[in-house]
Order: structure tokens, then C-alpha cells, then sequence
């Protein structure tokens, strides 16, 4: 009966010792798992971000486009002012240069 007790005792260890070292393979393939998840994980977020700064550098030269248009377009108004005045004030200049020198040298 000793025997069989020591027999069982010692199939009990070799159990305990296989069991041990299947929770070791299991804890280290879940651990490899879990790297690959983090690894995963981290190349998600970093295209996320990626894509996020691409679609903020896209926004961001879409309205410069808009406000560089309006600017253009501001600047061509005031110059068209600028040329409806001078074509005023033309004839005027003129003759107030013809006056300036008829006026200096007598009339002709």
C-alpha cells in the first residue's frame, strides 16, 4: 500500500510538473498575443493619425484657397476703384497741366 501511495505521490508531482509547465507555455503565448495586439493596436493608431493630419492639411489648405480667392478678389475691386478714379480725375490732370504751362509761357 506504500507503494501504491508513493506511485500516486509521485504521478501527482509529474501532473503538477506538466500542468506547471503548460500554464508557462500558455502565459507565454499570451503574452506574445498581447505584443501582437500592442503592436497592432499602436500601427491602427499611428495610420489614424496620419490620416487625421492628412485630412487636417487638406482642410486647412482648402480654406487658405477660399481666403487667398476673396483677398484676389478684394484687391481687384479696390484696383478697378483705383482706375474708374484716375480716369476721373484724367481730364482734369490734363488740364491742369495745359493751364500750368499756357499760364507759365503766355498764350500761344
Amino acid at each position: 500500500m506504500a507503494y501504491e501511495i508513493l506511485k500516486s505521490i509521485v504521478e501527482a508531482e509529474a501532473r503538477a510538473l506538466e500542468i506547471k509547465k503548460q500554464a508557462v507555455a500558455q502565459a507565454e503565448e499570451m503574452k506574445a498575443n498581447a505584443l501582437k495586439q500592442q503592436e497592432a493596436l499602436l500601427e491602427e493608431a499611428r495610420l489614424q493619425g496620419k490620416k487625421e493630419m492628412q485630412e487636417a492639411v487638406e482642410n486647412a489648405v482648402e480654406e487658405s484657397k477660399e481666403a487667398i480667392q476673396k483677398i484676389l478678389k478684394d484687391a481687384e475691386e479696390t484696383c478697378s476703384k483705383i482706375r474708374e478714379q484716375a480716369a476721373e480725375k484724367k481730364e482734369e490732370a490734363v488740364q491742369a497741366v495745359i493751364g500750368k504751362v499756357v499760364g507759365t509761357y503766355g498764350s500761344c
